[in-house]
């Protein structure tokens, strides 16, 4: 400890600990750019996993009412029962979207409704609605199986 003549500051103190030293900037100047960086990508990573296209988020003054774009239902594979299914979401097509959340090795095909009604249209799908997803294979309801099974014996 030095001391001054000033009335504001009467001791200084030099050297020891409370000076930083050239590492100690470093490291500092380190830490900063690894956060700035890692806050650069977890925004970039947002904008990639949001269901939400970046049109619908930066419009989002349009109103209230405004319908979105992107349509989430639950989704199960033919075949399973609809407890074993995953929510799937989608701006125009969800097929993609089924296929890796519900982690089947084909992509999807087709979606129908519980009732077996093939939907071929975006307009006829609605939010939180459930999907029978297939690879393929046709839909058929339990009582058209148990009619096969019987006439194949």
């Amino acid at each position: 400890m030095i001391p001054t003549k000033n009335p504001i500051q009467p001791v200084v103190v030099e050297g020891g600990w409370t000076e930083e030293t050239q590492e100690e900037m470093k490291l500092m100047e380190n830490i900063q750019h690894t956060e700035t960086h890692l806050s650069e990508v977890q925004a970039l990573q947002f904008k990639r996993s949001s269901p939400f296209s970046p049109k619908l988020l930066a419009n989002s003054h349009r109103g209230l009412y405004s319908q979105p774009t992107t349509k989430r239902v639950w989704a199960y594979l033919i075949g399973y029962r609809p407890e074993q299914g995953a929510h799937a979401w989608g701006k125009t097509i969800l097929m993609d979207s089924c296929t890796a959340q519900l982690k089947i090795h084909q992509p999807a095909k087709a979606l129908y409704t519980p009732d077996g009604e093939q939907l071929q249209s975006w307009d006829k799908i609605e939010r939180d609605m459930v999907l029978c997803v297939s690879t393929g294979h046709p839909f058929m309801i339990k009582e058209k199986k148990k009619i096969q099974r019987n006439n194949l014996k």
